[in-house]
């Protein structure tokens, strides 16, 4: 049996079904992020397993227990806002061991286990500075300290990154996902940023009209998209209309425009369509002739897009110092043979 199950989740403001029948188990200790865009559902649903909205319809079981009478203070739930939700007017040793208070929790053991949790996410030099004497990223150490110094059953994190710069941003990914991995708390992130999802979590499942549209390792789901949604969504890709007109040793031979290629995945014959990675692409002696329409340098990479007899495609090749491939520039892209998958549209 999984730690927390969700069994046909529902939830409706009037007409507007924000969840629209979502079961999803997560392990114990795993780290699961809800991706997708604003509106798909992945906030009401963590709400929903906070207690903070009552289900339409469905049951959430957490650690074999039914959910469905169980207040949100009693669920042993830990939660990282967006807003971090800091109070100004304590020291950070306080707003971390608030919880504990409201929990009757001896001052003693208070006492110790928020000196244990501000050194585990190395803030014990800051114990009494306030928050608006605190970077960004420390703000978010103290929600995440406060979060974890109950030793809730459960971790959810809203948006966690959301207020960050880039470059803090980044550094924060790595920091949380190497906690969550110390304390072994099963996590469950919201976001809906791509990059974040596939770096910090174990699971992905992506999230689309209130559903799961796919669920899986982030590596697999990123390979294996299964639809045009999840595809686009989920990192760059090139979107081909297509044909698939037959197979050949075991893969799927597909018409687009003029050119037929290889493709990987199961459809009947007939309208489809084919996903290219970017970065699977790359320029070579021979392949699909092209023009280069823009070059668009990204530090580490060149963004490139490339007008052919396929339609406009994307190209990603890494900056190895040399020089680039300039606008107007003649071309052939070309690509492993498993790199083409066909999806549904």
């Amino acid at each position: 049996m999984a730690f927390l199950e969700l069994h046909g989740l529902v939830q409706r403001y009037g007409p507007v079904v924000a969840v629209d029948g979502v079961d999803l188990a997560v392990d114990r200790g795993e780290f699961l992020s809800l991706l997708g865009p604003s509106g798909c559902g992945k906030s009401t649903t963590l709400m929903a397993i906070a207690g903070f909205v009552e289900p339409t319809a469905g049951r959430i079981v957490l650690g074999g227990r039914d959910m469905a009478q169980v207040k949100p203070n009693r669920r042993n739930i830990g939660i990282v806002f967006q807003s971090f939700a800091l109070f100004p007017h304590m020291t950070v040793a306080e707003n971390v061991g608030f919880g504990l208070e409201m929990r009757s929790i001896a001052k003693a053991e208070r006492t110790q286990r928020i000196a244990e949790t501000l050194a585990l996410v190395r803030l014990t030099e800051l114990a009494g500075r306030y928050p608006k004497q605190l970077s960004g990223g420390q703000q978010q150490r103290v929600a995440l300290a406060r979060a974890l110094v109950i030793r809730p059953d459960l971790l959810l994190l809203d948006e966690p990154m959301s207020s960050l710069d880039a470059k803090l941003r980044e550094e924060m990914r790595v920091e949380i996902r190497d906690i969550q991995r110390k304390v072994q708390i099963t996590t469950i992130m919201v976001t809906h940023d791509q990059a974040e999802a596939l770096l910090m979590a174990d699971r992905v499942a992506v999230m689309d009209q209130g559903r799961i549209a796919r669920i899986g390792k982030p590596y697999e789901v990123y390979e294996n998209p299964g639809s045009a949604f999840v595809s686009d969504f989920l990192g760059r890709t090139n979107l081909l209309p297509a044909t698939v007109v037959g197979r050949s040793a075991g893969r799927l031979r597909v018409k687009i425009g003029a050119v037929e290629i290889d493709a990987v995945g199961e459809a009947p014959d007939g309208a489809a369509m084919v996903s290219l990675r970017p970065e699977r692409l790359s320029f070579a002696a021979q392949g699909l002739p092209g023009t280069i329409e823009s070059a668009l340098f990204m530090g580490g990479q060149w963004f490139y897009r490339v007008a052919t007899g396929i339609g406009q495609l994307s190209v990603i090749r890494p900056n190895e110092g040399g020089a680039h491939v300039a606008e107007g520039g003649a071309v052939h892209v070309a690509w492993p043979v498993d790199a083409a998958r066909v999806v549904q549209g």
